[in-house]
């Protein structure tokens, strides 16, 4: 039980990125096809399809944190070859990068709580306004802990991260 637990929050990102893909396809083709063939009114769909774009955004940008796939300078990195120095400047990265996440989670929760943001809705699904906009909290606590997966498992190996993580793995 505990295995399968750990199996699923090691792959969550590929998990809701299997299920908000095909949701999202699935939307814009009946809205696509309500509108064409004028079947009823869809007039949801378009926002729908919009927040559902914003969760896979925010949740790949995890997904890609796990893979070592995101756009990096590393040819000052790779360039040292001693072991020491270059845990140190993945520690620094690895500080950036934290440093970031935290910033713009820190600014994300001053707009969610602020009592305007609190009643605004969105103007299709009168759905409070808060909801779609946790999509940026949730991706940039994805990015921390996978930036942390990474750093540890390269400060466990003599390699950097990117080289270090294994897709899937």
């Amino acid at each position: 039980m505990k295995r399968n637990i750990l199996h699923f929050f090691d792959h969550f990102e590929e998990y809701a990125l299997l299920l908000l893909f095909p949701l999202m396809v699935v939307v814009v083709f009946v809205a696509t096809l309500a509108r064409y063939f004028n079947l009823f009114p869809m007039f949801w769909g378009e926002e729908v399809a919009r927040y559902i774009m914003v969760y896979m955004a925010y949740i790949g940008a995890g997904l890609a944190m796990k893979n070592g796939a995101h756009v990096g300078v590393s040819f000052l990195v790779e360039s040292i070859k001693n072991p020491t120095i270059r845990r140190i400047f993945d520690g620094l990265r690895l500080g950036i990068i934290l440093f970031f996440c935290g910033i713009i989670i820190y600014y994300i929760f001053q707009i969610i709580t602020s009592p305007i943001f609190k009643i605004q809705t969105t103007p299709a699904l009168f759905m409070p306004m808060w909801v779609p906009y946790t999509a940026v909290p949730l991706g940039m606590i994805l990015i921390s802990i996978r930036a942390i997966q990474a750093f540890w498992r390269a400060s466990l190996s003599t390699g950097t991260p990117e080289k270090t993580v294994e897709p899937g793995k």
